[in-house]
């Protein structure tokens, strides 16, 4: 008898969750039941398989205006969104209240929506992953930064990332997710010792990681590391081919969400770079 097949939805259509969804149709293990986008949009009502260019698929794009009877009548087990932190709360809420498990792929989430969206998993008990990176090298990279940077701490460091030109947020979450690793492990405050760029005239105020970005073209994604000083210069590059360097993680993290019990989980965790973090329940706050 073969394994039933993991329902997934996807909201959002834009660049990532359509090299998502051309992965999804591929995978035998998973069933791509539902794709939602603004209701607004130029691709609702159009099949996947035309706006991705491969034969149809029977699989039309539907408007967030529907996506609680939607929930209902597709049941998807796990929800994967690339939309933005605004429309994302609202709609990972509903898809929550429905019992599936949420895998964020957006960036530019504050403090407060991250910990709104933690808490909304918690109410509802399903597991949440924030994963502004799906990309195995890029989790190695930040591991390896991590580990550099307790050995590094003397050295000045910078961080330069470069995306195409139509990306929205800058610097990018990766960028500074790993700004806010490496200052913790070097005994920098994150939340005071992190500057976006340099300009005018003046020094650096004691320890400080500066974050460059740079937009252009149709760069997938580049992300350096520079370690510098008086003596010697270290560099630590990882760069996306494409699109599809995310979908090998992205596989491993569907099937770890879809067998564990509900929690927060960090994809560093899923793919066996740092320990499981114990599971505790966290404090509901209003997330109406």
């Amino acid at each position: 008898m073969s394994a039933k097949k993991i329902r997934v939805a996807l909201f959002g259509f834009g660049r990532m969750s359509q090299a998502v969804a051309r992965y999804l149709l591929r995978d035998t293990s998973v069933k791509l039941v539902l794709v939602a986008s603004r209701s607004n949009g130029e691709r609702i009502g159009r099949d996947i398989g035309d706006i991705l260019g491969i034969p149809t698929t029977g699989l039309t794009v539907k408007g967030y205006d529907q996506l609680a009877q939607l929930m209902v009548t597709t049941r998807p087990n796990i929800v994967i969104d690339f939309t933005n932190p605004e429309a994302g709360l609202a709609n990972l809420k509903t898809a929550a209240k429905f019992g599936a498990h949420l895998i964020v792929g957006t960036t530019g989430y504050t403090k407060f929506q991250t910990e709104a969206l933690r808490s909304i998993a918690n109410m509802y008990e399903v597991s949440l992953v924030m994963a502004p990176n799906l990309s195995i090298g890029i989790n190695m990279l930040m591991d390896s930064a991590k580990k550099m940077a307790s050995i590094l701490s003397g050295f000045d460091i910078e961080i330069i990332e470069e995306h195409h030109r139509h990306k929205k947020d800058a610097p990018s979450g990766t960028a500074i997710r790993l700004a806010r690793l490496i200052a913790e492990n070097v005994g920098i405050n994150p939340d005071k010792g992190l500057i976006f760029g340099r300009q005018g005239n003046k020094t650096a105020k004691g320890r400080e990681i500066a974050i460059h970005a740079i937009r252009g073209g149709g760069t997938i994604g580049v992300h350096k590391i520079v370690f510098i000083s008086e003596n010697e210069r270290l560099e630590i590059k990882h760069e996306s081919l494409n699109r599809n360097a995310f979908t090998d993680c992205l596989r491993q993290v569907i099937e770890y969400v879809h067998v564990h019990p509900p929690g927060i989980y960090t994809v560093e965790e899923i793919l066996g770079l740092e320990a499981p973090t114990p599971r505790t329940r966290i404090a509901k706050m209003d997330v109406s």
